[in-house]
């Protein structure tokens, strides 16, 4: 095995060791190793051998070292780790990943409306996903306290996505800066982590380390004093043995050391020792991201940068690697920043701004130089911000532009103003919420009457929406509503949210004068785009209480609107894909959700998903696509919680009871419930409590407990009567109520019911409730002891039945195969049951295959035969019967090919392998 030498390091054994582990670990999965410590105590050293150890296995290995400079601009890690990656890679990731990462690497220049942040996490994820495939990864970095926000960001959400990824992450810190550790690296719990505190050596060890370094030129007693006065830190111990041999720090015999107190002022008094040249460059490398020789020579001058660097270099302060200048250890970097005067800090800065290319960087040197605000400094930070924002760093752009607005002149207010709204709309999109709320409130509270003021408001609704729910959204939005002034393209927007949280929380008749008043508002401002929006809010809502579909409608404004819409609650490509699924075009309703899914998914729009997904699953479910459904839902709840939506909770609880109710995965779906009801009371969300009422109603059928069905099936109804939210496909629950009272012997109420969904199917032209009204008609004709009006009932559903739903189609058999047992028409009720036994085990109906068993059992003359279609039953019985293979084809109108071809399914089927077994399997009487 290729590993980690002994040799090469002093007292770090069990480090090595782990080391080791850690290297042999990343074929099984991913792993995270972190050495964590005070300078001077070897993480470098370790962190360079554990990549060593990696080239020597043939894994790959991204690497960057992390640098104080660089800490405050976007995306200089992760442009480190990702410089040697072959474009190939690149190639794979879908399109606006590979968009998002050329912009955020000044690959590629960004364009206007781009603000998916989250892309490029998802492709980094993706290139860490495309390269572990071919052999384990190993992304290594030295100083990761120093990481730069974004890429902070992006390394974190990638690593809290690895699943089985041969992705290792080996990383070193210090602990003595008040840079926190990017702990939400680790958050999530998935990848293992070791972390490694290391201390200092024992005196054995640092001897063995100074004679290595520094041969026998200091005497044994020498030793001993260093390694007192050094308290074991073998950097430190080495640069006061190197002093000593220097004559630089004096062993007075009986009186011990005379040495500086702390590492950093080892490191000052080494500086101390430059020429003034070099100190020129050595401060100049300090304080730029990215010296370079041409940079340095930019800000001192030629002969002062040739002089400095050679000095600098040859005093082991600075290293050159062709143009590129780096320090041979961070300590010296901040020490040589720390040391240097205010005045000199900003008269070096204002250098560096004139001389820097990146716009970021020159914004950031222009607010260093600055003591007082301006418009130079402000205007420049504000280039740096729209810089930042528009290469997927919303958080450095929110710093920025906190910066540009605190450095605007007093007299420029209105500016100022702007520029905090700007710091909060990059805050809600970089996911910090909360604070994004913070600025929100300040703005709308402070800030004078206008469009920033108005903007505020607007923002600051879907703030509170998300974060406290849609009851705290519609406070939110009424009050902005009061404070808006004659801002109307903002009062559209307020009187929009308003509709939505207020449909949520109070019902559709709170919900739709707001809806109306911004119709009105948007047709007196002449401006077509924003009718549009507010038309289509206004037809969706009108949808929802049963007065029609706008499928056509909404759809038109879906495939013609070209407007930037932050809320995906307000997008018509949206509300068009619920409307599809609510007209029972299942099919065009599964694949606009799969598409915006998969855009959402691309683009990083984490807010978004949520949504996305509860819709997406409940297609599925209704299509029978049960497997993928219960997928789709349990993403649903995983995204809700990774990106933070508390208030969707209850929908992500409300489809993951749904599908589980489905399943018969009883207990799980109680539970699931139980949760989410505690959630849409706090959260005030009306629908996602009426559904999940409606699948506890379910389950309560499924069971057998009428009783309880009967009681929340109605109060399910009286609730979305009360709502007003009374569209049929919202909620479901109408098949069961009906058969929850035909199983109770409450006739007249089932009656009631049936004639109503019997209306409703004509007037709005449903499939689906055709095929339920079908259903509850045949079998209220049969509990009045009508059976064979039932049965014809029950034949013209089945018949007419175009929903493209096996799981009602199923139901409805079960009913038509339970009426032809009680009408003694075995032959028909043994296919219709073995029918709908199939339909429901592929499925995966837990609780009703066993209802379909339970009705095949009582048909009497034998127990049915799990597996066989109604076609290879009638097969197998005649030939069981002594038919010959003509004969049977001639009874059944098909061809005697086809006949062989179902013998051979159900010999496969039934394990036999000759007819004369056939009898004894089918067990016939």
């Amino acid at each position: 095995m290729a590993g980690v030498s002994r040799e090469e390091l002093v007292g770090r054994s069990a480090e090595l060791s782990a080391l080791n582990t850690f290297v042999d670990s990343l074929d099984r999965g991913p792993a995270m190793l972190v050495f964590e410590g005070e300078p001077g105590l070897g993480k470098t050293t370790l962190w360079r051998e554990g990549l060593l150890a990696a080239e020597r296995r043939s894994f790959q290995v991204l690497e960057c070292r992390a640098v104080e400079a660089e800490a405050q601009l976007a995306f200089t890690a992760l442009s480190d780790l990702l410089a040697d990656v072959p474009d190939v890679v690149f190639d794979e990731l879908p399109a606006p990943q590979r968009r998002a990462l050329e912009v955020a690497l000044l690959k590629a220049e960004p364009e206007d409306n781009e603000h998916f942040p989250r892309a490029v996490a998802l492709g980094f994820l993706g290139v860490l996903v495309a390269l572990a495939r071919s052999s384990p990864l190993v992304v290594g970095i030295d100083d990761v306290h120093w990481l730069d926000h974004a890429s902070q960001g992006v390394l974190a959400f990638a690593v809290r996505r690895l699943r089985n990824e041969r992705v290792g992450l080996l990383l070193a810190r210090r602990v003595d800066t008040g840079a926190a550790f990017p702990g939400d690296i680790e958050a999530d719990g998935r990848t293992p982590v070791t972390r490694l505190r290391l201390s200092a050596l024992d005196a054995g060890e640092l001897e063995l380390l100074l004679r290595r370094q520094l041969g026998n030129q200091l005497e044994r007693r020498s030793m001993a004093r260093l390694h007192h006065s050094s308290g074991g830190n073998p950097l430190y111990a080495l640069q006061l043995g190197r002093a000593m041999i220097q004559g630089d720090v004096v062993d007075q015999d009986g009186l011990g050391l005379l040495i500086p107190a702390t590492l950093q002022q080892v490191v000052a008094d080494r500086l101390l020792a430059l020429s003034r040249a070099a100190l020129d460059v050595v401060e100049t490398a300090a304080a730029v991201a990215r010296p370079t020789t041409a940079l340095i020579e930019s800000v001192v001058g030629h002969e002062i940068a040739s002089e400095g660097l050679d000095a600098a270099r040859a005093a082991g302060v600075l290293l050159v690697d062709r143009e590129r200048v780096s320090f041979t250890h961070p300590l010296l970097a901040t020490a040589a920043y720390s040391q240097m005067s205010a005045p000199d800090r900003r008269r070096l800065h204002a250098r560096l701004a004139q001389a820097v290319d990146d716009v970021e960087e020159r914004g950031r040197h222009h607010a260093a130089a600055a003591e007082h605000p301006g418009v130079e400094v402000a205007a420049a930070l504000d280039a740096a911000a729209l810089r930042a924002r528009a290469r997927y760093a919303p958080d450095a752009a929110a710093e920025l532009w906190e910066a540009a607005a605190r450095f605007t002149p007093a007299d420029q207010a209105p500016m100022a103003w702007e520029r905090r709204l700007h710091v909060a709309d990059c805050l809600f999109e970089a996911g910090e919420v909360a604070r994004s709320r913070v600025v929100f409130e300040d703005i709308a509270r402070s800030a004078p009457p206008g469009t920033t003021r108005s903007r505020s408001l607007v923002q600051l609704g879907w703030v509170v929406a998300h974060i406290d729910g849609f009851g705290a959204g519609a406070r939110a939005f009424q009050q902005a509503l009061a404070e808006v002034g004659d801002d109307v393209i903002a009062e559209v927007e307020i009187e929009k949210g308003l509709a939505w949280c207020l449909h949520s929380s109070s019902g559709l008749k709170a919900a739709e004068p707001h809806a109306q008043r911004a119709v009105a508002l948007s047709k007196a401002s002449g401006d077509p785009q924003l009718l549009a929006g507010a038309l289509t809010n206004l037809q969706f809502l009108g949808s929802l209480g049963g007065r029609g579909l706008a499928v056509d409608a909404v759809g038109e404004v879906a495939f013609t609107d070209g407007a930037s819409h932050p809320e995906i609650l307000i997008r018509p490509d949206w509300m068009h894909g619920l409307l599809l699924e609510f007209d029972d075009q299942l099919v065009e309703a599964r694949e606009r959700f799969a598409t915006l899914h998969r855009e959402a998914a691309d683009r990083g729009d984490e807010q978004s998903l949520p949504f996305i997904l509860f819709w997406l699953a409940r297609t599925q479910l209704l299509g029978g696509r049960w497997t993928d459904a219960r997928q789709t839902a349990r993403d649903c709840s995983e995204t809700t919680r990774a990106s933070g939506q508390a208030s969707e909770r209850p929908y992500a609880c409300d489809i993951q009871a749904l599908v589980e109710a489905h399943l018969g995965s009883v207990e799980s779906a109680f539970a699931t419930i139980a949760e989410g009801l505690e959630l849409t009371e706090r959260f005030a969300v009306i629908p996602a409590r009426l559904e999940m009422l409606a699948t506890r109603g379910f389950i309560e059928l499924s069971l057998g407990r009428l009783d309880e069905a009967d009681r929340t099936l109605a109060d399910v109804a009286a609730a979305a009567e009360d709502s007003g939210l009374v569209e049929p496909a919202l909620f479901r629950y109408h098949g069961d109520a009906i058969e929850a009272k035909i199983m109770l012997g409450r006739l007249d109420e089932a009656a009631t019911l049936v004639e109503r969904i019997e209306h409703l199917a004509a007037t709005l032209n449903r499939p689906w409730l055709s095929l339920i009204a079908g259903r509850g008609r045949g079998l209220l004709q049969a509990a009045r002891g009508h059976l064979d009006d039932a049965s014809d009932v029950l034949v013209t559903a089945l018949a007419g039945d175009r929903v493209g739903q096996p799981f009602e189609r199923a139901r409805t058999l079960l009913a038509f195969g339970s009426v032809q047992r009680r009408d003694r028409q075995k032959r028909g009720a043994r296919e219709a049951l073995v029918e709908a036994h199939e339909m429901f085990s592929g499925l995966g109906a837990a609780l009703w295959v066993d209802k379909a068993a339970a009705e095949l059992a009582r048909v009497g003359g034998r127990a049915p035969v799990a597996g066989l279609t109604p076609t290879e039953l009638q097969v197998a019985e005649l030939i069981a019967a002594g038919r010959t293979y003509r004969e049977v084809a001639a009874e059944l109108f098909i061809s005697p090919k086809t006949v062989q071809w179902n013998l051979s399914k159900i010999y496969r089927k039934l394990d036999i392998r000759s007819r004369a077994e056939l009898p004894g399997r089918l067990d016939l009487q």
